[in-house]
């Protein structure tokens, strides 16, 4: 399984993404779902705005399209993309346009 992570660009400024990395190797979390299957971390990146979407972002649209492009089959959202419970709505303009590409989305990774 060819494997992304996405995360929140305003969180990545303080975080190191040690928790997600932690989970993708452990197989915990988000990732407990490939346990018995041999996994491909293809991308890790983190959005480039709020509020931007796809269209409006051609930076961030080169990101996505690049993680299709080489075959990612699911993209984790890092748990930094809810505030208070509620998702960023920019990373939910993401996950559509990745799903629009045949990418499985799952909002969880530790």
């Amino acid at each position: 399984m060819k494997i992304a992570i996405l995360n929140c660009g305003d969180t990545a400024k303080r975080c190191a993404a040690s928790g997600c990395f932690k989970a993708f190797s452990e197989r915990s979390g988000g990732f407990d779902r490939y346990a018995n299957e041999e996994t491909v971390l293809t991308s890790y990146c983190v959005c480039s705005n709020c509020g931007m979407s796809p269209a409006d972002d051609p930076d961030m649209k080169k990101k996505l399209d690049r993680i299709a492009e080489i075959g990612t089959e699911a993209v984790h959202i890092g748990k930094c993309a809810k505030k208070d419970g509620v998702r960023c709505k920019t990373m939910e303009e993401y996950a559509e346009y990745l799903e629009g590409k045949g990418i499985q989305i799952i909002w969880k990774t530790h």
